[in-house]
């Protein structure tokens, strides 16, 4: 089943609500059963994005009685495309894939006329760096919202973000700390949260993305590391005062039965100006002008079953990015068509010097259900003083 972004209901609303809450300036509309619990002050806020844990993978995997499904609140829709690098960007910053432009893990940038892997900074097909500074940051960079939150005329609140060691976050106005583990990370929660300062803190964490990978969604692996996270959770929220926990993820995951090779496709290889790049569920092509009716044909004859061929105009026309003001290199990074995956199966461009690796056991990019649906799980611990909120003027 075909799930669409709904932009009044994804990551970025949960941001708005948070903005809503340490009365910043909101854009788009808030979550409404979030606002109800952040209308009680809590001292401390905490976001924790857990990667590729969408509500299939959480339902298949954890029981009906478990800690995240007791608290599970309302599903959201993921942004589009379903990839990490769209939905991270948008809970750092609080704005849609058609502002900050970053769609995706894999973009050419013809200022470097090179394909590259956004966040380490390398060749998506050598893996040697394309520049000494990253790449994606120069071209496109971004304001987060924890400058404003420590702004906030509530006053004193302090930002953390945490994330994997190999995640980079960089310090505008928040304190970064890195983890090794998901028990770290829950150790530096209880450390912030004790503190007598007012706190929000940003959680970005890979699991159980990294495992869903290499071990498909309902991997052992996968069970295993979604469990664990499970637990130490609802080990962490009991020891925890005056806190709301918010738990979400990035995007869900669809396990992957074939990955196609599109190289070895030559109906469509003549139309294409450069190779597919942004995701292997969400591949943007530049064809050849004259060839776009060959394109399209080719397209329905080899993949059509698979996946919807999506035109620059149907992007943008209906708002599959998001609103607001479109990032200029929106268009260099759609390309002319979208190949968009709708049932199990990737698209890959292999070069003469591509390095080999395994095909993924589970993918995310395209617009299943499972891949676009996402949960809102709300946690409360006790509060023992109400806290009080700064009178506004």
């Amino acid at each position: 089943m075909l799930s669409y972004p709904d932009y009044t209901r994804c990551p970025v609303n949960i941001i708005s609500s948070i903005r809503k809450y340490y009365r910043e300036p909101i854009v788009y509309p808030t979550l409404p059963k979030l606002d109800v619990h952040l209308s009680k002050f809590y001292k401390n806020v905490i976001l924790i994005v857990l990667g590729g844990m969408g509500t299939d993978m959480m339902e298949r995997n954890l029981s009906p009685m478990s800690f995240l499904r007791r608290n599970f609140t309302e599903n959201l829709t993921s942004v589009f495309p379903s990839s990490t690098a769209a939905s991270m960007i948008s809970c750092y910053t609080g704005v849609t894939p058609n502002e900050h432009a970053w769609l995706g893990r894999s973009l050419f940038f013809k200022e470097f006329c090179r394909t590259v892997d956004v966040f380490t900074n390398l060749d998506s097909y050598t893996k040697t760096p394309v520049a000494s500074a990253n790449a994606a940051e120069f071209v496109m960079p971004y304001e987060t919202i924890y400058r404003d939150i420590a702004d906030s005329i509530i006053g004193d609140v302090q930002p953390f973000t945490i994330t994997n060691e190999k995640t980079n976050i960089a310090e505008k106005g928040n304190i970064h700390k890195t983890a090794d583990s998901f028990e770290r990370v829950c150790e530096l929660l209880k450390m912030i949260c004790i503190t007598n300062q007012n706190t929000f803190t940003y959680v970005q964490w890979n699991s159980p993305d990294e495992a869903a990978h290499k071990d498909g969604v309902t991997g052992e692996k996968t069970a295993a590391t979604l469990k664990s996270i499970n637990k130490q959770l609802e080990v962490l929220c009991k020891d925890l005062t005056d806190t709301l926990v918010i738990v979400s993820a990035d995007h869900g995951m669809k396990d992957i039965t074939e990955e196609i090779k599109i190289n070895y496709i030559p109906d469509i290889m003549e139309c294409l100006v450069i190779p597919p790049f942004v995701e292997s569920r969400a591949a943007a092509c530049f064809v050849k002008n004259d060839r776009r009716t060959d394109f399209e044909r080719a397209f329905h004859n080899h993949l059509g079953n698979d996946f919807i061929l999506l035109s620059k105009n149907d992007i943008l026309t209906k708002g599959l990015l998001g609103e607001g003001r479109t990032h200029p290199k929106i268009t260099d990074f759609i390309g002319d068509y979208m190949i968009c995956a709708i049932a199990d199966k990737s698209v890959k461009y292999l070069t003469l010097n591509t390095k080999p690796r395994p095909p993924f056991a589970a993918n995310h990019g395209g617009l299943t259900e499972e891949e676009m649906t996402i949960p809102l799980i709300i946690i409360t611990t006790k509060q023992t003083k109400e806290y009080k909120q700064k009178k506004l003027l």
